[in-house]
């Protein structure tokens, strides 16, 4: 059986001193992505512009950077090598990818995932950040039942 292994963004909003990923990032898209990802995915893992592939654990200094701000080369740099790190830790042929995040992530990181093999889905597709934070809601509450 695979594996479930979420691979998450960050967000805009940060605390403006240094902590783990999981503190440092403050809106409440991220802390119920987070919520959702401890209780559904057997690991996860976290993107930024900044640093690429980040552990839940790592800690970061505070920043100022928005992959918006990238040339398309940059983009597509960038995903490659978040995915060839993210490989050193799961294996394509072991997990079942669950990715989150806004569009101008995936639409670099979905051809990454794609060539090295990784089976992937997106579970909010299509959705505004108001229905993503409705859906988290409802899947949380789900899981409680």
């Amino acid at each position: 059986m695979k594996h479930k292994i979420g691979l998450l963004a960050t967000g805009r909003k940060k605390l403006d001193h240094s902590a783990p990923v999981i503190e440092f990032y403050t809106s409440p898209l991220f802390q119920k992505s987070v919520q959702y990802a401890q209780k559904q995915y057997d690991r996860f893992y976290f993107y930024n512009a900044k640093d690429g592939l980040l552990l839940p654990g790592d800690k970061l200094e505070p920043y100022d950077l928005s992959i918006k701000t990238f040339s398309i080369m940059e983009k597509k740099v960038w995903a490659r090598k978040v995915i060839e790190v993210f490989k050193k830790y799961e294996s394509p042929d072991k997990v079942n990818v669950y990715l989150h995040g806004g569009k101008v992530y995936r639409d670099h990181l979905e051809p990454q995932l794609e060539q090295k093999g990784y089976h992937y889905e997106i579970p909010m597709k299509g959705l505004g950040i108001g229905q993503q934070l409705a859906w988290f809601d409802k899947q949380l509450k789900e899981s409680k039942d």
